[in-house]
């Protein structure tokens, strides 16, 4: 070895150690860090059924960044629709685990290495989708703001136009995203499958037949559905709402009612109801129809109580105790008690109803004859017919 080539030798090394005591003193620094996400956080509760000849499309109502801070500036809410998805645009992404390793090939796998196929898969799964889909509508603020329901965004696709270009329903894909002022996009929501079917006409309601305690709603059945061919219905579901209620909750009736009527026995008295109907479909009964024309009614409780059917007078001296049987109605509000001397005419004694099937009459005179009646009371003020008549002459 020459003396030249050592002195580089020497040289050489005197440079790495600068650097690595260079280094030493600046610190260690970390792996690069990837900047923080801007978008908003996925929606993951996209739900789609079908209502009448609509796809009803429910999601929670985007409030979080990727970064779980609270979105503030959302701008619109884009929904897609794929047509005849495959069933590889619509599977499950494949996730990995997030520890280092070796895998069942012998190669030893990277920490976060799987985070990154992962990540890759998801991209390539929602450029998959974007290409298949197609954007049905864009909804700014204010049609949100028109569609939410509570904590959830509600939005209706029209089927009658798909349906009448296809021979037979074909399934239907759905996903939205949410995009802030800026641009900023959030990722894909969760991916739901609607496979759709004609659903048939509205029935017809006729007029409702109100009685003590009960609405009786009868309808024409639906023949057809809505694309104007026969169709086979499976029963009918009921609904109805109190003014100024806007929306219907759950049908009345546990399952379809096969009958073309339906006693609605819960019915509250003095508010306005709302009712409508809809068919569903024989193969399908998730598939409800058209809902029928509504019918609106003020049910009001005009219907009295029963009349005590026995009342007893028994004259005590300077008073007169009455006892008679009661009245079993769910809106008893009690008994009102009259009173007339000789042949005169009667004259109510209680000022307000008496809750108890008894009464004391402590306003009589020795001598005198007393005929008495009770009528039943109820909480919309409807009374009774009168008892049988009681006399008593207190002695």
């Amino acid at each position: 070895m020459t003396k030249s080539t050592v002195g580089c030798r020497q040289s050489t090394v005197r440079v790495l150690l600068a650097l690595l005591i260079f280094t030493g003193a600046c610190g260690k620094k970390g792996d690069p860090q990837a900047p923080l996400p801007r978008g908003p956080n996925a929606v993951s509760d996209l739900s789609a059924e079908q209502e009448g000849d609509d796809a009803v499309l429910t999601f929670t109502f985007p409030d979080r960044l990727l970064t779980g801070a609270p979105l503030t500036d959302l701008q619109a809410i884009e929904v897609y629709r794929v047509l005849h998805p495959s069933p590889s645009l619509t599977g499950p992404v494949r996730a990995g685990s997030s520890q280092g390793g070796q895998t069942g090939t012998g190669v030893v796998a990277l920490p976060g290495a799987l985070e990154r196929r992962a990540a890759t898969n998801a991209r390539l799964a929602e450029e998959a989708f974007y290409q298949a889909a197609e954007k049905i509508a864009t909804l700014a603020l204010s049609e949100i703001a028109e569609r939410t329901r509570g904590a959830s965004v509600v939005y209706r696709d029209p089927l009658s136009p798909l349906l009448a270009q296809e021979n037979e329903p074909q399934p239907l894909a759905y996903a939205v995203i949410s995009v802030r002022r800026g641009g900023s996009r959030s990722p894909l929501s969760n991916i739901v499958i609607l496979e759709p079917d004609v659903a048939p006409e509205a029935p017809v309601l006729l007029p409702a037949l109100a009685a003590e305690g009960r609405v009786c709603i009868e309808w024409l059945p639906a023949q057809k559905d809505v694309l104007g061919r026969p169709v086979e219905v499976g029963g009918y579901e009921v609904y109805r709402r109190i003014l100024p209620e806007e929306e219907y909750e759950r049908p009345l009736n546990a399952k379809p009612v096969v009958a073309l009527s339906y006693v609605d026995a819960g019915a509250p008295y003095g508010v306005p109801l709302v009712y409508t109907v809809r068919a569903v479909l024989a193969k399908n009964p998730k598939v409800e129809g058209l809902a029928a024309e509504e019918l609106a009614l003020l049910y009001r409780d005009i219907y009295p109580p029963g009349a005590p059917s026995r009342l007893d007078a028994l004259s005590e001296g300077n008073r007169v105790r009455l006892v008679w049987t009661p009245v079993d109605a769910p809106d008893l509000a009690g008994y009102l008690v009259f009173r007339a001397e000789g042949s005169g005419e009667p004259e109510r004694l209680t000022k307000e109803p008496a809750a108890d099937p008894f009464f004391t009459d402590e306003a009589v005179g020795q001598g005198k004859r007393y005929r008495y009646t009770v009528r039943a009371i109820d909480r919309a003020g409807n009374q009774s017919a009168s008892s049988p008549e009681a006399v008593a002459e207190p002695f």
